[in-house]
C-alpha cells in the first residue's frame, strides 16, 4: 500500500487498522492503556501538501502529519523536530517511522489517557483541537506555547494546552465548546477557561 497516494479518509482508516494491531500485539500487557478508549482517527484532512488529523489510542492522543506525493521530507532524520504554522500559531512535530506506515510526524496532546472518562470525551476533545488549530482568532492564545500537557508551568503560568488538557479531561464536551471560543492569554493564564467550565456544570 502506498500511503502517500491515499485520500485523508483512506489514510485515517489505515492508521486505525495499524494502531489497533499495535494495541493488540504490542501493547496488550503494557499497564498504560485506558480500556475505556479505542483507536480512532479524527478530523483528517488535506493541509499544505500533507494529511493532518488527530489519532486517539488507549495510550496517547497525537496530532498526526502524514506526507503526500509532493511532500519533501528528504534529509529529515528520525526524532528530528519540525515546526509548522497554522492559523492559530506554530506547532512542533517530531518525525517518526513505523513499519507499514513509513515516515510520519506527531505532536503529543495527551499521554497517558487515564483521565478520560469515556471514548466520547476523547473524541470531543480531539475534534476541538483540530477545529481550534484553524481558527486565526486563537493565535494570541496558542502562538509560542509548548504543547506538552505534562510540562510544569514556570512563574505560575499555565500553557494553553495544559489548560485545555485539564479541563478536557474533566469534561470533554464542555472543553470542546470552550476551545472553539477564543480566549485571551490573560484569561487562560488566570483561569478563564476553568471559570467557563465551572459555570456550565
Amino acid at each position: 500500500m502506498k500511503l502517500k497516494s491515499l485520500t485523508p479518509m483512506g489514510a485515517a482508516y489505515h492508521l486505525e487498522q495499524l494502531y489497533d494491531d499495535i494495541r493488540v500485539n504490542r501493547m496488550a500487557d503494557v499497564p498504560i492503556l485506558n480500556d475505556k478508549l479505542r483507536v480512532q482517527a479524527v478530523g483528517f484532512r488535506e493541509w499544505n501538501h500533507h494529511v493532518l488529523g488527530v489519532l486517539i489510542t488507549p495510550w496517547f492522543m497525537n496530532l498526526m502529519l502524514l506526507p503526500r506525493e509532493d511532500t519533501d521530507w528528504k534529509g529529515y532524520k528520525f526524532g528530528s523536530k519540525h515546526s509548522f504554522v497554522f492559523e492559530a500559531g506554530s506547532f512542533e512535530f517530531t518525525l517518526g517511522e513505523e513499519e507499514n506506515l513509513g515516515q510520519y510526524m506527531s505532536c503529543s496532546m495527551f499521554s497517558p489517557m487515564f483521565d478520560f472518562a469515556d471514548h466520547e470525551a476523547a473524541v470531543e476533545t480531539a475534534e476541538a483541537i483540530v477545529a481550534g488549530m484553524f481558527k486565526e482568532e486563537n493565535k494570541e492564545v496558542l502562538e509560542g506555547q509548548e504543547l506538552s500537557p505534562k510540562k510544569e508551568a514556570e512563574n505560575d503560568e499555565l500553557g494553553v494546552m495544559e489548560t485545555v488538557v485539564e479541563g478536557a479531561q474533566a469534561m470533554g464536551s464542555i472543553a470542546k465548546e470552550n476551545f472553539e471560543k477564543p480566549l485571551s492569554r490573560r484569561e487562560l493564564l488566570r483561569g478563564g477557561f476553568f471559570k467557563n467550565v465551572i459555570n456550565k456544570t
